[in-house]
């Protein structure tokens, strides 16, 4: 049987293509949006879940491209601790992505936030084509090929964050990166086909006994999503650290029967030394780099010189493909894992 979610994962280019082209003929009311009368206010990402940690990584990315000083907000904390976001920011916008448009909690954080910054202006990026969301926002972008008929977020996380990525670059003037995604994109489909081979191999519930995803900066909101995606589709514990950070101590949990995923952020000393750290435990060192990592057992390498962004983003379809696999592998359904729903009200 094949599972929705499996052409989901191994053909979201398709959608990531769509993805890059819907943005592009946006792209004077992204940029009109930014340079309005915020035009040097913060940026503020608001999300909940998978498009959280997405924001975590894409919130960077739009402050190192575009200059401006730019945070992700859990719209949990919001909620619960408004007090805590009173005179944070400076002149915001804020920047919804969310696969429905729908979660209450996200709804009441930008209602909240909104009642602190009544000059603030929202953006939303929402999968779902008939959203509350999109009535509270000032520019609403909708990217409905992206959802999933399945319950986890697998393109949709991809598709989001791929769509912030682009528009920080937009809005920052950086075209090179549209045309490294356009390059990848070209060899996507036959990465993801030679990746998923190797992919099936490992994902062996009775060799794999621990999971671990590793990555730094900009990639680090990506990296963590990965080990949810396993939770989640899997339903299987994995945790998640900084790069170096799994040395003080939690280290010790590496052994035989781990297996540790390196999002590679171009810090070939520190991650040599780490792997060669975990490897030494008898666990198995697993790297998304965008060239060669003869560091690691084995290499998801996508063969050329991509910018960060887009190794995290290939680093999210090689955790969404072992959670799928590893899935199987236990004998559970991948689009439909315990009880999970695709969004959450009250």
């Amino acid at each position: 049987m094949e599972y929705y979610s499996h052409e989901e994962i191994h053909k979201q280019y398709i959608s990531l293509g769509q993805t890059l082209e819907y943005i592009l003929e946006n792209e004077n009311r992204i940029v009109d949006f930014f340079s309005g009368g915020n035009s040097n206010g913060d940026i503020v990402f608001l999300a909940c879940g998978s498009s959280y940690w997405m924001s975590l990584s894409a919130h960077k990315t739009m402050k190192f491209k575009t200059g401006r000083r730019s945070y992700a907000v859990k719209a949990s904390e919001a909620v619960l601790c408004p007090g805590e976001f009173c005179g944070a920011y400076d002149n915001p916008v804020f920047v919804c992505p969310s696969r429905s448009g729908r979660t209450q909690e996200l709804l009441d954080a930008v209602d909240v936030l909104k009642s602190m910054y009544p000059n603030s202006r929202v953006l939303s990026i929402v999968e779902y084509a008939d959203n509350e969301l999109a009535k509270k926002s000032d520019l609403a972008l909708n990217i409905d090929w992206a959802n999933e008929k399945s319950v986890c977020q697998t393109r949709s996380f991809s598709n989001l964050y791929a769509a912030c990525a682009i528009m920080a670059a937009l809005v920052g003037g950086d075209r090179p990166f549209v045309e490294n995604f356009r390059e990848y994109l070209k060899v996507a489909p036959s990465l993801y086909l030679g990746h998923e081979a190797k992919i099936r191999e490992i994902a062996d519930a009775s060799k794999v006994k621990s999971i671990v995803t590793l990555g730094s900066g900009l990639q680090y909101g990506v990296t963590v999503e990965g080990a949810y995606i396993v939770i989640e589709m899997a339903q299987f514990d994995a945790n998640y650290f900084q790069l170096l950070e799994y040395r003080h101590g939690p280290i010790v949990t590496a052994k035989p029967g781990t297996a540790a995923f390196i999002c590679s952020g171009g810090h070939l000393a520190h991650e040599r030394k780490i792997a060669e750290e975990i490897r030494a435990s008898g666990a198995k060192v697993y790297a998304v780099a965008p060239l060669s990592a003869d560091w690691a057992d084995y290499a998801f390498s996508l063969g050329g010189d991509y910018e960060k962004e887009i190794v995290a983003l290939h680093f999210a379809f090689v955790m969404q493909s072992f959670a799928y696999h590893f899935a199987l592998s236990q004998k559970k359904d991948p689009d439909n894992p315990g009880n999970l729903v695709p969004y959450i009200i009250y």
